[in-house]
């Protein structure tokens, strides 16, 4: 492997640890640790932190995860790739309309909500947050099984 082609995909990596692990640990851990230690208010209070912190971190991702694929894909395969590839670029596409839908339409009424101390609308946006996030997290997990896999089954 030489640099042309190293560099992107460490890049694409990194971008899709950053993004998927974020999802991970906020379903897994931080979630149900918020949910035991604090009452509605301060959770909803925390969680929109969190999002407000991580969400830029996605963006950053979602830029890089597209940039640095597109560079393998047309730059340096000139646009010849294994059906693998191209269920990972459909995935990248649903996984980035979700987190569209999810920072533009329910990010924001849980923002409003939370400004206005409108708690029945901030927990209801925080639970459509937590579900297209857990949809996000398995097209992720999936995409990350495809990419290792995707080269050997070529071979079969």
């Amino acid at each position: 492997m030489n640099l042309e082609i190293a560099i992107p995909i460490a890049l694409h990596q990194v971008a899709g640890l950053v993004w998927v692990g974020g999802m991970f640990f906020a379903h897994f851990a931080l979630r149900p640790t918020l949910k035991e230690a604090l009452d509605p208010q301060p959770r909803l209070r925390v969680a929109l932190g969190v999002f407000q912190r991580f969400f830029p971190w996605v963006w950053g991702s979602i830029a890089v995860l597209w940039l640095s694929g597109l560079w393998v894909f047309l730059g340096v395969s000139g646009g010849k790739a294994g059906l693998y590839v191209h269920a990972m670029m459909g995935i990248a596409l649903i996984m980035t309309l979700v987190f569209t839908l999810i920072y533009f339409l329910s990010f924001r009424r849980m923002q409003h909500s939370v400004a206005a101390a409108d708690w029945p609308k901030a927990a209801s946006a925080f639970a459509w947050i937590r579900g297209l996030m857990a949809v996000n997290l398995g097209l992720g997990l999936a995409t990350v099984v495809i990419a290792a896999a995707g080269p050997a089954l070529i071979s079969l």
